[in-house]
């Protein structure tokens, strides 16, 4: 990793991943507008806590003004919980490199995955790279919370 984080993945959701939980995605946007940035947390069960900055655009190197809600914010079937484990699988991800940067893209995003199997928890930032896990993860939650109207 390299020595200096940008501000932005300093202040990421570094709270630790939940017992029960399978995954922790984070979208943060490399530019100076934090509205798009959200993260989820999905459990074993298929719930899954989705926060999404306010819109606010008071600060830029705050990546999130909102908490996880308390409550689930929906519920995945079991046929997608298989898919985004399935997912990990295919990328390998718990041998995947803890940061990985293409410094050749000025904007895009900062992703960071948070994912546990068995009893490993692994953590991957993308910055300025879309994995294809990253990809199935954003698709996956931007089409479920388009149909919850969230």
């Amino acid at each position: 990793m390299t020595n200096q984080l940008d501000i932005r993945l300093e202040r990421r959701d570094r709270d630790p991943l939940p017992p029960d939980a399978l995954l922790k995605f984070q979208v943060i946007n490399r530019g100076k507008d934090p509205r798009d940035n959200y993260r989820w947390v999905l459990y074993e069960d298929g719930r899954y806590h989705l926060a999404c900055h306010s819109g606010k655009h008071e600060d830029w190197r705050v990546p999130f003004d909102t908490p996880l809600p308390e409550s689930p914010t929906g519920q995945l079937v079991p046929d997608q919980v298989a898919a985004v484990i399935a997912q990990l699988q295919q990328a390998d991800f718990f041998a995947q490199p803890a940061y990985q940067a293409d410094m050749t893209v000025e904007d895009g995003s900062f992703y960071v995955i948070t994912a546990r199997a068995d009893d490993q928890v692994h953590e991957a930032i993308y910055e300025a790279l879309t994995p294809p896990l990253a990809q199935f993860l954003e698709a996956l939650i931007l089409i479920w919370t388009s149909q919850k109207k969230i």
